[in-house]
């Protein structure tokens, strides 16, 4: 990742944090205003933009990372005799590694602006293995759902894939928050990933919100999925 490209997205987590803290000061956690928070049930706009713009960062900086990597520059590591299955999932670890490192990062520039501002009111500050639970939910949901995206990337090209995995997200978002404030078929909220690092929208917080466990069991299911997935596209597509 380059230098401008980081330099982006730490001015997106810091944006982020201002905005949520500007529009929803009175949600406040152990990380702020913003990231483990979530959107509210009742899918207030402003804070649906604002929850988004970090995973709109992440999706971007994403689109093609696989798929032109492999085509491109890993053809001439495949005429080495690299294989591509090899190369294809080294590039997805060095993705998650990086989702997981920018994710981390946000949770640093969060606290330390919930501190300077003398929070207390904070949720988490006497149940941090909550915050454990829902902030590892958080980065892996985000994990999945960019793994998705480079899935999608094998089969479609790679703008349909970003658009295809953005809509899914702010689909899920929007249902989501319709099915846990009406509490009607809430099963299908454990089709909408994007829901799952919420605590506002999770059992952590809420009576009748999405189940933390299960939510961890159907992002490992997913997971491995994709990967079986992933493996056998990348052994029969031909990309060169």
């Amino acid at each position: 990742m380059t230098k401008r490209i980081f330099l982006t997205m730490l001015i997106v987590m810091l944006l982020q944090i201002l905005l949520f803290d500007y529009f929803d000061g009175s949600k406040a956690d152990l990380t702020g205003y913003m990231i483990v928070s979530g959107v509210p049930v009742s899918n207030k706009f402003v804070l649906l933009g604002t929850w988004y713009m970090f995973f709109s960062g992440l999706s971007f900086l994403s689109l093609g990372y696989l798929r032109q990597y492999i085509s491109g520059y890993g053809v001439y590591l495949m005429i080495r005799e690299k294989s591509r299955v090899k190369l294809g999932f080294r590039r997805i670890r060095n993705l998650m590694i990086l989702i997981f490192g920018l994710s981390f990062i946000q949770f640093l520039f969060s606290i330390v602006f919930a501190f300077i501002n003398h929070e207390d009111q904070a949720f988490f500050y006497d149940d941090f293995q909550s915050l454990i639970w829902i902030a590892g939910l958080y980065m892996m949901s985000n994990f999945v759902l960019i793994f998705i995206q480079m899935a999608l990337e094998l089969h479609v090209t790679e703008e349909v894939s970003l658009l295809l995995t953005n809509v899914y997200v702010l689909f899920s978002v929007s249902l989501g928050g319709v099915l846990l404030s009406t509490q009607k078929l809430t099963w299908i909220i454990y089709f909408l990933v994007p829901n799952f690092g919420m605590y506002v929208r999770s059992d952590v917080l809420e009576v009748g919100g999405i189940s933390t466990v299960n939510a961890y069991i159907v992002l490992t299911v997913m997971t491995i999925i994709l990967t079986v997935l992933t493996y056998r596209r990348l052994k029969k597509i031909d990309l060169i």
